[in-house]
């Protein structure tokens, strides 16, 4: 819990407590404790911000205020007291749990030695029409952040983890089946990053890279990933998949929702595997755009970023769907150097793709709930074959211990996750601290010609991974 809900929660059980005492001075327990109360929820409220998990404990003040009124109005009856004073402890213990069981997530450290800007913007490809809005004339809208390094000022502000969470937090709770307000709190949420900072005047030229979400995913989702391989010196862009991702914003307000007809369901096998080949393609060409458009505003002077990118060391990373849109681009577009997929969905990637291979290296990391080796799926047997038509290096391995959702930042959103299936039992975050190291390890290899052995099965530091899947 933040400070001070933390304190107005310990002092309303301590003033409950009180209550028990009939001989503690009335003057401590009907006045100054609620005086105090009064002031310290004041305070919550200004500096920190209302939050629903904080319903009881508000409620619980609210009745200890109403004891102290109804007492120095003359009424008696330790019986009543005592009884409020209960409900007002197991409110207040209530609010206590809320808080502990759905957290203000805290930025996940970084360890780069820069520090991290973000900025977000639209982007309109007027060269493609929208194949999934009813209008067939809508040009493919999707909206775009970027984290970079640089050098914040003093009046620069943290960056919010998900802006429009208001209208993305019901979306993202009614995925993972929670009620609808249950992430409404992630409006708190602060970031490593700095919004709209300088760059930093270091560094050079930094290396780009490209992120897509997995299915009702969202380009924010993997924060803890993208914000530590920009503290490492990259340039990462993150794409808002538009009518795939949970909920897609734009400036102007207008929302558009996942359209669950670009997956469908109830339908045949090959109309089934013919729509979700069409939305990889559709992702690949998301990330083909981004890069031309950043080509076009580097030559812009006005932008941040330009004279600042290196299009000769660009990577691309993707989980799930987003893997599989990783594959498509890169077995497609020479510009990506290096592909990362995590939790690779490859059955909807082209089967030219496939059977041809990746010229590029490329890192495959598998969640143990995505891959089992006993009995072999679809899906990972035709990973099997793009990695086997693979003309560039392959590094493959398992995180034991994990499951899908363990890729994304659903690990720091509540202690919980792993008991509500949202995760799996691998302790706490170690997760997310393998995929960051073999994700910066990865990229600094084969975009910066860092090899320092970190790929190698005999040199991991982590016994989640689990290298040699393959005979």
């Amino acid at each position: 819990m933040r400070p001070i809900e933390l304190t107005l929660s310990l002092l309303t059980i301590v003033s409950a407590l009180l209550l028990f005492f009939p001989k503690i001075s009335t003057k401590l327990k009907f006045q100054a404790a609620p005086l105090v109360l009064i002031i310290t929820a004041a305070a919550q409220l200004v500096f920190e911000g209302f939050r629903w998990q904080l319903w009881p404990l508000m409620i619980a003040v609210g009745l200890l205020l109403l004891t102290a009124v109804t007492r120095l109005a003359g009424f008696r009856g330790q019986s009543k007291l005592t009884i409020s004073a209960i409900g007002v402890v197991l409110l207040a213990i209530l609010s206590l749990a809320g808080g502990w069981l759905l957290p203000i997530p805290k930025p996940y450290p970084v360890t780069g030695t820069y520090q991290v800007g973000t900025m977000i913007f639209p982007l309109t490809d007027e060269s493609r029409k929208e194949i999934y809005s009813e209008d067939l004339n809508t040009r493919r809208e999707i909206m775009v952040r970027v984290w970079y390094p640089a050098s914040p000022t003093a009046q620069d502000q943290r960056a919010q983890w998900m802006p429009n969470i208001a209208s993305a937090g019901p979306a993202i709770a009614e995925w993972v089946n929670l009620p609808s307000f249950a992430f409404n709190h992630l409006k708190y949420a602060k970031t490593n990053a700095w919004l709209d900072a300088p760059v930093a005047p270091e560094g050079g030229k930094f290396p780009l890279l490209v992120f897509s979400h997995g299915w009702s995913g969202f380009k924010e989702q993997n924060i803890y990933q993208v914000e530590e391989l920009a503290s490492h010196g990259y340039v990462v862009a993150g794409i808002d998949h538009t009518y795939g991702a949970v909920l897609t914003v734009f400036p102007d307000g207008e929302e558009m929702p996942r359209n669950d007809a670009a997956l469908p369901g109830g339908v045949s096998e090959e109309e089934y595997a013919r729509a979700s080949n069409r939305l990889v393609k559709q992702w690949a060409d998301d990330i083909g755009f981004v890069l031309d458009e950043f080509a076009k505003q580097d030559q812009d002077g006005d932008w941040p970023l330009a004279g600042r990118l290196d299009f000769n060391r660009v990577g691309v990373f993707g989980h799930s769907t987003g893997g599989g849109a990783t594959a498509e681009f890169c077995g497609i577009d020479r510009r990506c150097d290096a592909a990362l997929m995590m939790d690779l969905w490859v059955e909807p990637v082209s089967d030219e793709v496939v059977t041809a291979g990746l010229t590029q290296p490329s890192l495959l990391m598998h969640s143990a709930g995505w891959v089992d080796l006993e009995n072999p799926s679809i899906n990972f047997l035709r990973i099997g074959e793009l990695a086997a038509a693979s003309s560039g290096e392959v590094t493959e391995f398992r995180i034991e211990g994990t499951e899908h959702y363990d890729f994304t930042s659903v690990p720091l959103f509540t202690p919980l996750a792993a008991a509500i299936g949202l995760k799996g039992p691998i302790p706490g975050d170690s997760g997310l601290a393998l995929i960051n190291y073999y994700s910066a390890a990865f990229f600094n290899q084969y975009l910066r010609g860092e090899d320092q052995g970190l790929l190698e099965a005999e040199n991991s530091p982590f016994e989640a991974a689990q290298f040699g899947l393959r005979p």
